[in-house]
């Protein structure tokens, strides 16, 4: 080896160790790779968030408008006085003129006659609907002066509900109720004695009063049954008449209370 081959090889090393020394320079001035993850953020969960503002002086008011920069020109207090109109010359006074003579009156023309207005055709009759206009005209029309055939002096029936049977029932119990004397003795509270009848418009009996249902008869009570059977029929018969509305007529015509002891 040559001394110029042995200069070349020793500045090739020494470029080496400065690359290396450069590059190892590099690496511990890079952080620590494990330093270099993200630092994790505290999260709270809560049911609730507050609704209230955070601005240390919360109004509900508009701004107020921002101040322009620049002045406006300051407009004078008053406006500059108008210029005083030219004197107009006067008008001197004319001679007054003389009067003219009267001219006597011409005589009046003689009036003419109206003309008489031409004779309107008739109008005919439109076939357009006629618009309802509110008025009570012709509300009577059709109605006859003859009175009705029918002699009934019933007034017109009632709808009858639930409401009106469930009142019609209660009225009919309370008129028995003072005439109605159950039997006493063993099991007499278990009887139970269905009277039908059939009733006038005035309340009054249209026929007998009968029996056609009689519930909780036992060996004990058998005795009173029969009993139970007559008064209840007494009882109906001393009720009668009955004082009932006329409206509802058509649902008490035929009545059937059921008779018991603690009525």
């Amino acid at each position: 080896m040559d001394r110029g081959e042995g200069a070349g090889l020793t500045i090739a090393l020494a470029g080496h160790i400065v690359l290396f020394g450069i590059l190892s320079v590099g690496f511990l001035a890079t952080p620590n790779p494990l330093k270099l993850k993200p630092t994790p953020i505290e999260v709270a969960l809560v049911d609730q968030v507050a609704l209230e503002s955070t601005s240390p002086n919360p109004t509900s008011e508009m701004p107020a408008a921002k101040l322009s920069p620049v002045e406006a020109p300051v407009e004078p207090d008053s406006a500059p006085p108008e210029p005083a109109p030219n004197p107009q010359p006067i008008a001197k006074p004319q001679p007054a003129q003389p009067k003219p003579a009267p001219v006597p009156d011409a005589k009046p023309a003689p009036k003419t006659p109206p003309k008489a207005a031409p004779a309107q055709a008739p109008a005919r009759p439109s076939n357009r609907p006629i618009a309802p206009t509110g008025r009570l005209d012709g509300l009577l029309a059709g109605i006859g002066d003859k009175p009705s055939p029918s002699k009934s002096v019933t007034p017109p029936a009632a709808t009858v509900g639930p409401e009106q049977k469930a009142a019609l029932s209660a009225a009919i119990i309370r008129q028995i109720r003072p005439h109605w004397a159950p039997p006493s003795g063993a099991d007499s509270d278990k009887l139970r004695t269905t009277v039908t009848v059939r009733l006038n418009e005035d309340g009054s009996l249209a026929g007998e009063p009968r029996v056609t249902a009689q519930t909780g008869v036992t060996d004990s009570n058998r005795a009173q049954a029969d009993l139970a059977r007559d008064r209840a029929i007494r009882a109906v018969k001393l009720a009668a008449p009955f004082k009932l509305p006329p409206q509802f007529y058509s649902a008490w015509k035929v009545i059937a209370p059921v008779l018991y002891e603690d009525l």
